[in-house]
């Protein structure tokens, strides 16, 4: 799985843009984040990663990919910081993170980072 960091114009519009391309190319955007100001940009996951890059291409917007990293972590306090200090004991930067489904005991989770194989390892993935 992929998420698609694309970048934007600090101005109204941008991420309606975006959403409206993906929307009216048939993709279902799974999880998002959008920033503002000094480096505009949304970082999303679809259903479709090839329509998604097609789509992007096609509308000229900037992209880049990182593989994304699914896992389940207990829904419990301290479970978050119990993964993410593994990851920092071993040198490893988290780049992005996301809860795609949230239930009463688990939380399914989504990562990037600056070494996937390790992180991979680390998570028993």
């Amino acid at each position: 799985m992929q998420e698609f960091n694309v970048s934007l114009t600090d101005k109204p519009g941008e991420l309606a843009e975006v959403a409206s391309a993906v929307g009216d190319g048939g993709i279902n955007i799974l999880g998002c984040v959008g920033m503002g100001r000094s480096s505009p940009s949304v970082t999303m996951v679809t259903d479709d990663e090839e329509a998604t890059a097609n789509l992007l291409k096609s509308t000229g917007r900037t992209f880049e990919t990182n593989e994304l990293i699914l896992t389940t972590l207990p829904n419990e306090p301290g479970a978050l910081a119990n993964m993410t200090t593994k990851l920092s004991d071993a040198k490893i930067n988290i780049i992005s993170f996301y809860i795609m489904k949230m239930e009463l005991d688990v939380a399914d989770v989504a990562l990037t980072t600056d070494n996937p194989e390790k992180t991979k390892e680390i998570l028993g993935i």
